[in-house]
């Protein structure tokens, strides 16, 4: 590895792995991803995938206008099908249908009869569902007496292995002979006015081709190397590596579980035992996928944690919050099979996710430093975001230009916040 890489990446998650590989894909000579973790957040994540955004459309419409909440939504069905063709293409386990939303309470069904007239008039397909259309649907024969409605935004759910996503994509980068991978982290960027950027990197190995942390650990050591751009996709430390985001980031603690199913095996026409159906219920506070195999995935239950899971430092697994969603889960779903031992969980997790402090990822080129690209707060859909992010910045940064990538999603929007460094 020379002294001077044309492009360092930060972060060797879903959105770094991407980001370096389609930038080989693209011509870049050599790319140096530098990974903190062999294990990084986006290979443990529960797997639930979705296309559009996680808020309803109304959310995202009454804080930034309906025009841009459709490219933002335009922005996420992209992700959403780029990321199902690479997994389809490389052998990573993924299962995709519906994207629906289960609303309980009056308030939600009146919004969610604006947000299903306002996508469709933007052309985005939408339908909302209630009484007699509802239980005499293949959704409804499952659901509790508390649905009053679903709103089914079309075939835009799904479930995907994060674990062999990451597997998949770790491999087909190893694999690209543009590509170095050293285990380390990038203690800071600095260098600006030169050209070339100075990037100091404290390296837990060696550096060397192909290296996927699996060789013994070597002594740390600080090791300072020039480059002409540097991709930041190191989540939620991207605040301490470039201090002017800081004051927009916030953390965010999820738990989630894999139990038993199907729903209800004795309706062979039940959708409900279709893997890949992504559902959210109480504005996305419960959600979960169904998997392959008869397995459900669940997760929600923020409001039982400190702050509900916002500026947490660390995600603990809370049997509380496994005992909750269960609970939810099962007055969701009134035909669920068999007693409460079934429900027993099967495996149980917990994360910390990013969110900006205006609720839209932020991902592109820093305000005053175009050769620093960022791509972090994907609030739940990082693995489609993450991803679908990775490409726009190599494709940013190798033409100068990505059509897909929403102006709005730039860092600059965020360039009045307070420096804290």
């Amino acid at each position: 590895m020379s002294n001077q890489i044309p492009v360092v990446v930060a972060g060797g998650g879903i959105t770094g792995l991407s980001a370096a590989l389609h930038l080989a894909e693209m011509g870049a000579p050599e790319i140096l991803v530098v990974s903190g973790s062999t294990t990084p957040s986006s290979a443990t994540a529960p797997g639930m995938i979705s296309g559009g955004q996680r808020d309803n459309f109304t959310r995202v419409a009454a804080a930034h206008q309906t025009d841009f909440a459709r490219v933002l939504w335009q922005f996420g069905d992209q992700a959403f099908d780029l990321t199902r063709s690479w997994a389809a293409h490389h052998g990573v386990p993924f299962a995709t249908g519906r994207r629906l939303r289960l609303i309980a309470a009056p308030e939600e069904l009146q919004e969610a009869t604006i947000a299903v007239a306002a996508m469709n008039g933007v052309g985005i397909p939408a339908k909302l569902m209630s009484g007699l259309e509802l239980t005499s649907s293949p959704w409804g024969a499952s659901l509790g007496a508390r649905i009053l409605a679903v709103q089914d935004d079309g075939e835009r759910g799904g479930w995907i292995d994060a674990q062999a996503f990451h597997r998949r994509l770790l491999e087909a980068v190893q694999a690209h002979s543009a590509i170095t991978l050293l285990e380390g982290t990038v203690e800071s960027i600095s260098g600006y006015t030169a050209s070339n950027l100075t990037v100091k990197i404290r390296a837990k190995t060696s550096p060397g081709k192909h290296s996927s942390g699996a060789r013994s650990v070597r002594d740390v050591k600080l090791q300072t190397t020039k480059s002409a751009a540097v991709i930041a996709a190191c989540h939620l430390a991207i605040g301490d590596l470039i201090p002017a985001l800081k004051p927009a980031l916030v953390s965010s603690a999820d738990q989630w579980l894999t139990t038993r199913g199907p729903l209800d095996p004795r309706h062979s026409d039940c959708r409900w035992n279709t893997p890949g159906v992504a559902w959210s219920a109480f504005h996305n506070h419960e959600w979960g996928a169904t998997q392959p195999g008869g397995k459900l995935l669940l997760g929600g239950g923020r409001i039982l944690r400190k702050w509900a899971g916002f500026e947490a430092t660390e995600a603990k697994v809370e049997p509380k919050i496994s005992q909750y969603i269960t609970a939810q889960a099962q007055k969701l779903f009134s035909q669920w099979q068999g007693g409460p031992g079934n429900h027993a969980p099967i495996s149980e997790d917990a994360g910390l996710d990013c969110h900006p402090c205006d609720e839209l990822p932020i991902v592109g080129p820093m305000f005053g430093e175009g050769r620093i690209l960022v791509a972090t707060g994907f609030m739940g859909q990082g693995l489609t975001l993450g991803f679908y992010s990775g490409h726009c910045l190599a494709k940013l940064l190798m033409t100068g230009r990505c059509d897909e990538l929403p102006r709005r999603l730039w860092p600059e929007r965020l360039r009045s916040l307070p420096d804290q460094e």
